[in-house]
């Protein structure tokens, strides 16, 4: 474990934050405790944000003097036990190990009068003598007159205060390494002042729990104070499962495209296989790159240690300013790479939770790390391997087809409105111009799939090898090439809850290669303005030329006139349905023949079937890439053509509530008598079912859902679904079509819509 003190004199200016995180994640500490950060609590809670540290304590400054800040990793247990303006108190549980010990962050007063005041805080926090205990920060003073050069010469007295302040509490002081003095002040030889003022001290509970630690005064380039690392022994986390990603700041380099085009003039086979060449050395590539400006780094930060070192001449400290810009001009290069890669990643992509979540998929950072997964039967794992067998089987018997009951009856209902004009149009052959347009329209720092090659990668070379994927993509188009080559999707895991053990408290997500997301989009662009034409008026997502938000008013507007109904012979209700892995579910051979009732063309079928039946998965734990199996139902969201294919599936469920309808077995529901009737409102894979309330009209609607589900593999989730009665529906009434559907009543279905609070207030 790696823990930095640091008294960081401030971090009010964009640039020290900048250097600080640069610092940070070359030391890659699992603890930082920071001082004299002159922010208040919600400003350092932003830098320490910025830092990569999701967890922390703030202590705000007071005016711009002040400031403290305990930041830590996920992967670490911290439980707080005191805090002050001069001091953090914590506890460190070791799991690897077993162990637990105290640490306090202490910021020592600056002022001398007030310095007697922070011993007796020290005294006052020596309450567990037998708890192992490091005390670490800067404490404002020394313990002998030689741990000062230069300037005024310090009283023995206030020495002598610190001396018994950790004699009372059985402290000692745990030595360094590299250079003796942790503050300096002065750049010219005669004003030149160098002093101790930050240490480690601990008891001797501390010293047997911990017998191979080291503290090192570290050498840095800003703030007059060095920092503090403390490193321990600690059990090594299970390695790494390397596997290519190309970085989208590869890019920057400026010769990063004479390497993509010389590797690409030297590679052979298929082309997903010149593609994997021109990957796996573009990394090495990169490893070289990367290993000079780590050498060039080293020698600079090795010579201002030598420095530092010496005597404080004019000349020495001539060139340790030299030493020092060079050492920062280092650094902005290095944030010109990851600060490239940050921004993009976040400003383009964080507010959007799909982007979001594909973006973290891909990087393996320790707060999604899966220690443990249980099994069906309750047993749980915390070998990888074992792991990796417990989410490929629950994943299989997810994407494992039930089969599908005879669908006349469904199809029964499905008008085909596909005319031959528009099914030559969908057949015509492929053009450059389609391939290229599908390039460009992806998001270029959308995550990778097993191939680990990003959008941007073609959108920045598509010079270079575009010709060659374009003959490719068509190639795959008009049959002549297998899809499942490029169809190979990745699953990764990301937790929805702080320390997931089983698979439901996980968030899939698919990652799909870009080669296979062109020929899917190529698809997708042709088939998206035919939509409007086949899917019902009900359905408002993904349809070109409709807006979700009219569903969502539409639905807020009968609500509304449900809970004002008060009076009238017959009541109403309106049932929200939440289908459980509704894309998971979805059965192949239900959307192929809702599709040629449509009026498709079956060798457009066929092409779609062909992208949704020639998958295979791989659940990627932990960076390992698991066994590779094959599914027999599903869909991925993570495939352009998803979208539309589920609306296709949901259109199943549209035409038995249309034929209820018009045989007068679902009522339906009006706003007045001139408005239409209303059976059911769909919101993509969301959707509200509006009916008379009454136990006939609920069986209908029942038998209705239990046709649609054998048919298409959808499956209701009972939990997250619910009822909504108008206010003129009896107790008895609700009671009954409760127990039929064995769906509860809600009072709050708007905000699953993500509405306000209906008009009224609640009356208890």
């Amino acid at each position: 474990m790696k823990l930095i003190s640091w008294n960081v004199r401030g971090l009010g200016k964009p640039r020290t934050v900048r250097r600080l995180r640069d610092y940070l994640r070359d030391v890659n500490p699992s603890v930082v405790f920071l001082i004299e950060t002159k922010l208040q609590s919600a400003e350092m809670e932003r830098v320490r944000r910025k830092c990569g540290f999701s967890n922390g304590i703030e202590v705000g400054s007071r005016g711009r003097s002040g400031g403290l800040c305990l930041a830590w990793k996920g992967s670490c247990q911290i439980s707080l036990r005191s805090y002050s303006d001069c001091h953090i108190d914590f506890m460190f549980t070791d799991d690897g190990e077993g162990r637990s010990w105290r640490c306090t962050g202490f910021y020592g007063a600056p002022e001398e009068r007030y310095r007697r005041d922070s011993w007796n805080l020290l005294r006052q926090l020596n309450d567990c003598p037998n708890i192992p205990w490091l005390v670490i920060g800067d404490f404002n003073e020394l313990l002998f007159s030689f741990e000062k050069m230069a300037g005024r010469v310090r009283s023995q007295r206030q020495m002598s205060d610190f001396q018994e302040a950790l004699n009372d509490c059985a402290l000692s002081d745990v030595g360094y390494q590299g250079r003796w003095f942790t503050w300096e002040k002065g750049k010219f030889e005669d004003t030149n002042i160098r002093e101790r003022l930050d240490r480690g001290v601990a008891n001797n509970a501390w010293w047997s729990c911990h017998p191979h630690f080291t503290l090192s005064h570290l050498a840095h380039s800003f703030s007059d104070h060095c920092p503090l690392l403390v490193n321990t022994p600690s059990t090594a986390e299970n390695k790494a499962h390397w596997h290519f990603k190309f970085e989208a700041a590869w890019i920057l380099e400026e010769s990063c495209e004479t390497e993509v085009a010389n590797l690409w003039a030297v590679s052979t086979g298929t082309l997903p296989d010149r593609l994997r060449f021109v990957g796996l050395g573009l990394d090495n590539w990169f490893r070289k790159l990367r290993a000079s400006r780590k050498i060039t780094k080293r020698s600079l930060t090795k010579r201002l240690e030598e420095l530092v070192g010496l005597y404080p001449t004019d000349e020495i400290l001539g060139e340790l300013e030299e030493v020092k810009l060079s050492l920062n001009l280092e650094a902005d290069k290095s944030e010109l790479y990851w600060e490239q890669r940050a921004r993009a990643n976040w400003l383009r992509n964080g507010d959007k939770n799909t982007a979001f979540f594909h973006r973290h998929a891909t990087q393996r950072k320790k707060q999604n790390r899966i220690l443990k997964l249980t099994n069906d039967a309750g047993v749980t794992y915390s070998s990888l391997d074992l792991m990796e067998v417990i989410a490929r089987e629950y994943f299989q018997n997810l994407f494992n087809s039930g089969g599908v009951a005879d669908c006349s009856h469904v199809l029964e209902g499905i008008t085909p409105k596909i005319s031959e004009v528009e099914n030559r149009r969908l057949l015509r052959p492929y053009t450059e111009e389609e391939i290229y347009r599908a390039v460009k329209m992806m998001g270029p720092l959308k995550a990778a799939g097993e191939d680990g090659l990003g959008a941007i990668f073609y959108q920045r070379f598509w010079n270079i090898f575009g010709k060659e994927v374009t003959r490719f993509c068509i190639a795959v188009l008009n049959g002549e090439v297998d899809m499942g080559l490029i169809n190979k999707t990745h699953i990764v895991l990301i937790p929805k809850k702080a320390d997931p053990s089983h698979m439901s408290q996980f968030r899939p997500i698919s990652l799909c290669n870009v080669l296979y997301k062109i020929v899917s989009k190529v698809l997708a662009n042709r088939m998206q303005h035919l939509l409007s034409d086949c899917i019902d008026e009900a359905q408002s997502a993904f349809v070109p030329g409709r807006l979700i938000s009219d569903n969502i008013m539409v639905a807020y507007e009968i609500l509304h006139c449900l809970q004002k109904k008060r009076v009238g012979r017959s009541g109403n209700f309106a049932l929200k349905l939440d289908m459980s892995k509704a894309y998971d579910r979805v059965e192949w051979v239900f959307v192929a023949q809702i599709t040629e009732k449509m009026g498709f063309a079956s060798e457009w079928v066929q092409r779609i079937m062909s992208c949704m039946s020639s998958v295979s998965y791989s659940v990627v734990l932990n960076g390992m890439i698991g066994e590779s199996f094959l599914p027999s139902r599903g869909l991925r969201q993570g495939d352009p053509l998803s979208p539309f294919l589920f609306l296709i599936c949901s259109e199943g469920l549209s035409s038995l509530l249309r034929r209820g309808n018009m045989l007068g077995t679902v009522k339906g529901f009006r706003l007045n008598r001139y408005a239409p009737n209303v059976t059911h409102l769909l919101f993509a894979d969301d959707s509200i079912i509006f009916g008379d309330a009454s136990v006939t009209d609920a069986e209908n609607i029942k038998s209705i859902l239990y046709e649609y589900s054998i048919c298409s593999g959808q499956v209701i989730n009972f939990e997250k679904s619910g009822l909504f009665f108008s206010s003129n529906v009896s107790d008895s009434v609700k009671m009954d079509i409760q127990y039929l559907l064995e769906i509860d009543h809600t009072s709050s279905i708007e905000k699953y819509l993500g509405l306000p609070s209906l008009v009224g207030r609640n009356k208890k």
